[in-house]
């Protein structure tokens, strides 16, 4: 409620039947919800929304996702919700990939996937953790492949904490279809305070929000000083880098942005 919350996935729910009081969790009963059953005391995955804000329609299951179609107020066509919690095997990750393209290629829509997938897109994503490049590429390739935009997040560097600390892991993420960013070309995205859980609850929000000043900021002043094209040209050119396109721009402007500073 204080987030302001319309949709909410949750992941390792560990629910095996159904419950009467989603109502209670949601503070309000007019609210929508299903679910995937647990295997035994793991997985499981709960998707519950405003009903008055989004009207489900259909909703595809597997153990490793849920997917819940249906037209959310304000939005022209159908708006996909895809609530992931992926294994750790990597040949299950691909496979799951795999399902979720699928997917996307069977229905057009405003596509939103979000949850724990269980991987991280570059080394910078995990602390005292060993980083395995070839699923990483593989996840890259899946999110170019169906043209998901992967936005930066705030908050929080990492989203998962193991060991008290010792291992962190940006493992959770929420990554959107270009069409969703064109209704609400606003969207960003926060990690909150974790609390008593390993993960960090990651919020989308589709309004502006402030979450401070800038770590880094261009003055005109800089653009009056003789060498500064020179640097920027010179940076921008001599920048060698890697990985899916997003991930590469982003590198080569922080790139730049170090030039510039020193």
């Amino acid at each position: 409620m204080e987030n302001k919350v319309s949709l909410c996935g949750l992941q390792e729910s560990r629910l095996a039947v159904l419950l009467s009081d989603f109502g209670e969790c949601w503070g309000s009963y007019d609210c929508g919800f299903d679910f995937v059953e647990s295997i035994g005391k793991s997985g499981g995955l709960v998707s519950f929304w405003d009903k008055s804000l989004f009207n489900a329609i259909t909703v595809v299951k597997s153990r490793f996702f849920l997917d819940v179609v249906g037209y959310w107020k304000g939005i022209i066509g159908e708006t996909i919700f895809v609530n992931v919690h992926a294994p750790q095997a990597p040949v299950e990750k691909k496979i799951l990939w795999g399902k979720l393209l699928n997917q996307m290629n069977l229905r057009t829509g405003n596509w939103v996937i979000f949850g724990d997938f269980n991987v991280v897109r570059r080394p910078e994503e995990r602390l005292n953790s060993f980083f395995c490049p070839k699923i990483a590429a593989a996840f890259n390739k899946f999110i170019c492949d169906v043209g998901l935009l992967g936005l930066n997040m705030g908050g929080r560097r990492f989203t998962y904490f193991c060991d008290d600390g010792c291992k962190l892991s940006k493992l959770d993420r929420i990554i959107v279809s270009s069409n969703f960013m064109f209704a609400f070309p606003n969207t960003s995205i926060n990690a909150l305070p974790r609390e008593f859980l390993d993960h960090s609850p990651v919020l989308i929000c589709t309004h502006y929000m402030n979450f401070g000043a800038p770590p880094f900021r261009l003055y005109n002043s800089c653009l009056c000083r003789d060498e500064c094209d020179s640097v920027i040209m010179q940076a921008w050119n001599s920048f060698n880098g890697g990985g899916a396109p997003d991930i590469y721009l982003s590198d080569k402007l922080h790139f730049a942005k170090n030039a510039i500073k020193l």
